[in-house]
């Protein structure tokens, strides 16, 4: 029996709870996560081993549990410029991405700066995940683009060589348009920058691609609808759900050699159970387990080496996320000192705020007055100018290693 992680899922009926926490194996609830309303797909992540964070569906609202209480955080209040369809946190559980309408916003969570606001899509943004290094975010649209930015260039402050009209924005790394349908989901794997990552659209493709340059790898033409996206830390199998209900398992240690495969009952294995479109797969720590949601209300356990389903879940109303979590020991805690911090969100772009001076105890200094004629005005205006000029340097020092970079890049590859 597997006890190194358990099973955190949610549903469209929110009377009972928000989130629920099982153990998958007896089905016994560990925890309820309740008054969050009902959480929206591709919205619930955990924030280190403290929190959990999810957006209500259809409001403009974010709601933090801490793993040991089934109350939301009532000290910090989250609220967004519109309700949210996907989100994601970086691994270092520092910056916080939301997919809202046909933007990406980019917040510093300890301090709740706004840092950017991205407009590339023409459709909303339906999918946002993050590299497992925290250094690319990807985001997909129902317009069917694939955009991926340098997380350096998203959260990177204002400079003197910034006009006003292009604070906050950044330029991609590179945009992919070759889904001819919305993109519903994005898997990354692991291998930081030589990772390969997985879309899957309504056209019925799953298409992979090198992380770093874009370079399609592969693209799986399905007989149906795909809403869901995940493969192993080796790279080995591929999983994606359907809007029948059916999961497609497809071999990637046996890729065909043509760059496009048209995915037959032959050349792929099925998990058969579900009566309704996947919501979500995940895969257990140790990847002998799958899970998967569906809007039948139901979520599936299965033996992935068998395609056996091992327990059903029932859930008041359709699934909307299910995911595995390490069994933290603060899930079951009396008390909790975060060490993840949170403040309340800005809605709009002030970088200039960034340049906020902590205020020093006077008590903590032995200075005699006579020693300075400036005023504490002045003085504090003259470390501000200081501190843009730096960062301004800084900027063109970091833009300039960047291309020199690229440049030896090159030279290496030819």
């Amino acid at each position: 029996m597997n006890i190194s992680d358990v099973l955190l899922t949610s549903a469209q009926a929110h009377q009972q709870f928000s989130c629920c926490l099982w153990d998958y194996n007896t089905l016994n609830v560990h925890k309820y996560y309740k008054n969050g309303g009902t959480t929206a797909p591709k919205c619930m992540e955990i924030l280190g081993r403290d929190y959990i964070l999810t957006s209500e569906l259809g409001k403009p609202l974010l709601h933090l549990w801490l793993l040991n209480s089934q109350d939301v955080a009532k000290n910090v209040r989250l609220i967004i410029p519109e309700p949210a369809n996907c989100m994601a946190v970086c691994p270092q559980n520092i910056y916080l991405a939301v997919g809202i309408n046909c933007k990406v916003y980019v917040w510093h969570m300890s301090s709740g700066k706004l840092l950017s606001v991205q407009q590339k899509n023409y459709q909303p943004v339906m999918a946002i995940k993050f590299s497992t290094d925290g250094d690319f975010l990807l985001a997909g649209g129902q317009d069917g683009m694939l955009i991926n930015y340098k997380l350096c260039d998203l959260v990177a402050f204002s400079s003197n060589y910034s006009s006003q009209s292009d604070i906050g924005k950044a330029e991609p790394l590179y945009i992919k348009k070759d889904h001819s349908m919305a993109i519903k989901d994005i898997h990354v794997g692991i291998f930081e920058r030589k990772a390969r990552f997985a879309t899957v659209s309504t056209d019925r493709t799953c298409r992979i691609y090198n992380l770093l340059t874009g370079e399609p790898i592969l693209n799986l033409v399905f007989g149906d609808c795909l809403t869901s996206v995940l493969f192993d830390t080796s790279f080995g199998q591929l999983y994606v759900g359907t809007e029948s209900g059916d999961i497609r398992q497809f071999n990637l240690k046996e890729p065909p050699k043509n760059l496009t495969h048209h995915v037959d009952d032959k050349s792929s294995l099925v998990f058969a159970g579900h009566t309704g479109r996947i919501v979500s797969l995940a895969l257990n720590t140790t990847e002998t387990v799958l899970a998967s949601g569906s809007l039948d209300c139901f979520v599936y356990t299965w033996d992935v080496k068998k395609r056996q389903i091992l327990k059903k879940i029932k859930h008041p109303s359709p699934v909307t996320n299910a995911r595995f979590v390490i069994r933290y020991k603060n899930f079951f805690a009396e008390a909790i000192k975060p060490h993840v911090i949170v403040k309340g969100l800005e809605r709009s772009l002030d970088l200039a705020k960034d340049l906020v001076l902590s205020q020093l105890q006077t008590d903590d200094l032995e200075i005699e007055e006579d020693e300075f004629d400036l005023s504490e005005e002045q003085s504090n205006k003259d470390i501000l100018e200081e501190n843009v000029r730096l960062r301004a340097v800084n900027k063109q020092l970091f833009d300039t290693a960047v291309t020199l970079s690229k440049k030896m890049y090159q030279k290496l590859k030819l």
